[in-house]
C-alpha cells in the first residue's frame, strides 16, 4: 500500500496511512496477516444502518464508530478499518481512539478474546491484571516492567486459540501512566509524549519484543478495593463467578451485543476458564493508605533484586504487600519459578537485607 508502513498489533499487523508511533515497526519475514489502515471520506450514517449509542453504528459486518471533533472509523469485518478525521482534531486524539475502541471493535470481529488488562510475561506464561479505573493496573506493570519482565501491552491484552488452547500476544509496547506515578517511579514528563491531550498522563515506551510470538495464558487477576480495615487478600474464582469475572473485564464488551457476537464470546471465555485460572485480588486504594509512612523523609524506599536497585520517591510511596507479592507468590507455591523470575526484597530502615521469600512493593 503506498504510502503505509506496516505495524505490529497482537496476531496481525496494520498497514497504517496514519502514522502509528505508539506501534513496534513489523520486522522483515513477519508472516502475520495485514489489516489495512486506510484514510477515506466515509458518509455520516451507515446505509441499513442501526445506531447502538455512544457514537456506533452497525450495519451487517460493518461497524462506524464517531468520536466527535476527532474522526469518524468505519471497521470493516475484522479486515480493515478506514478513517476519515475530522476537521481541526488533534492527531493524537485520533490515534488514541484508533489503537482503543477501533482496535478494539477489530479484535472482537477478528475472533480475539480482548480483555481491558495488562498483561505480564513471567519464564514462558502470560499473566493479566484487570480491574476498575485506579486499581493499579498500569503501575503495577510498570512495576514489573522495572523488575526486568517483558510487559504484553497496557489496557488490553488480546488472547488467541489454538487447539483450544489460550495463547497471549504482544499488543501495544506502552504504558499510559499520571503524572504522579511517574514521580513514583522517578521519571520526568518532559521527555515522555502526553497520551491524551489535555491530560497528565503520559506514554512510557517499553522494550519492544525481540520476536512477536503467543504466550500461553496462565492467570488472569482481578485487582479490587478491599473492605475498610480489611487485609490484602487473594482468593480463586470459580464456575459462574469466573465467567461472570471474565465477561466484566472483557475490553469494550458493550460492543459485543450490538456486533452480533455475544455467543462466540462467551465461549471463547468458557475455552479460557477450561485452561486458565481466575483470582480476585482485593487491597486498600489510595495514598492516604499510609500518610505517615508517605511523609517520612527517614525512611527511603526501594524495590530491588539481588543484583541492582532502583528508588521510588518516598513521598509518593511506602512498602505494600500487596497483588504483586501475591503473584510471585502464587508462582513459587505453584512450582512455575525460572531463571528468568527475579525474587524481590524491599528495604528500608526497619529490614534486613536478603529476606527471599518477602516481596513488597510500592503502593501507586
Amino acid at each position: 500500500m503506498t504510502g503505509s508502513s506496516l505495524y505490529s498489533c497482537f496476531d496481525f499487523r496494520l498497514s497504517s496511512e496514519i502514522p502509528l508511533p505508539e506501534l513496534a515497526t513489523a520486522g522483515a519475514g513477519d508472516s502475520r496477516p495485514v489489516v489495512p489502515v486506510r484514510l477515506a471520506a466515509l458518509p455520516e450514517t451507515l446505509a441499513g444502518g442501526r445506531s447502538v449509542g455512544a457514537g456506533l453504528e452497525v450495519a451487517g459486518e460493518e461497524a462506524m464508530l464517531t468520536i466527535a471533533e476527532t474522526a469518524r472509523y468505519l471497521v470493516r469485518d475484522g479486515r480493515e478499518i478506514l478513517v476519515e478525521p475530522a476537521p481541526g482534531g488533534s492527531p493524537r486524539n485520533l490515534r488514541l481512539f484508533l489503537l482503543g475502541s477501533a482496535l478494539g471493535i477489530l479484535c472482537h470481529q477478528r475472533g480475539l478474546l480482548a480483555l481491558h488488562a495488562n498483561g505480564v510475561v513471567a519464564g514462558d506464561r502470560a499473566f493479566a491484571f484487570a480491574g476498575p479505573s485506579g486499581a493499579g493496573k498500569s503501575s503495577l506493570a510498570a512495576y514489573f516492567a522495572a523488575a526486568g519482565h517483558e510487559i504484553l501491552g497496557d489496557d488490553v491484552c488480546a488472547i488467541a486459540f489454538e487447539d483450544g488452547r489460550p495463547f497471549a500476544w504482544p499488543g501495544l509496547p506502552r504504558l499510559k501512566l499520571w503524572g504522579d506515578t511517574l514521580e513514583a517511579f522517578a521519571r520526568e514528563r518532559g521527555a515522555l509524549e502526553p497520551a491524551v491531550e489535555g491530560m497528565d498522563k503520559y506514554h512510557v515506551p517499553l522494550a519492544d519484543p525481540a520476536q512477536p510470538r503467543p504466550i500461553s495464558f496462565r492467570r488472569l487477576y482481578i485487582l479490587s478495593r478491599a473492605q475498610a480495615g480489611a487485609e490484602t487478600a487473594i482468593r480463586r474464582l470459580r464456575g459462574r463467578e469466573a465467567m461472570d469475572a471474565v465477561l466484566a473485564q472483557t475490553y469494550r464488551g458493550q460492543y459485543l451485543a450490538p456486533l452480533g457476537l455475544s455467543a462466540d464470546h462467551f465461549r471463547r471465555c468458557a475455552m479460557l476458564l477450561a485452561h486458565a485460572e481466575v483470582y480476585e485480588a482485593s487491597r486498600a486504594w489510595g495514598y492516604e493508605r499510609h500518610p505517615g509512612d508517605a511523609d517520612r523523609p527517614d525512611r527511603p524506599v526501594y524495590l530491588a533484586d539481588r543484583r541492582r536497585s532502583f528508588p521510588c520517591n518516598p513521598r509518593r510511596a511506602w512498602l505494600w504487600r500487596g497483588p504483586a507479592f501475591f503473584v510471585a507468590k502464587g508462582l513459587a507455591d505453584a512450582g512455575e519459578r525460572s531463571g528468568r523470575e527475579r525474587w524481590w526484597t524491599g528495604l528500608d530502615s526497619n529490614q534486613r537485607r536478603g529476606n527471599p521469600g518477602r516481596f513488597t512493593v510500592c503502593c501507586l
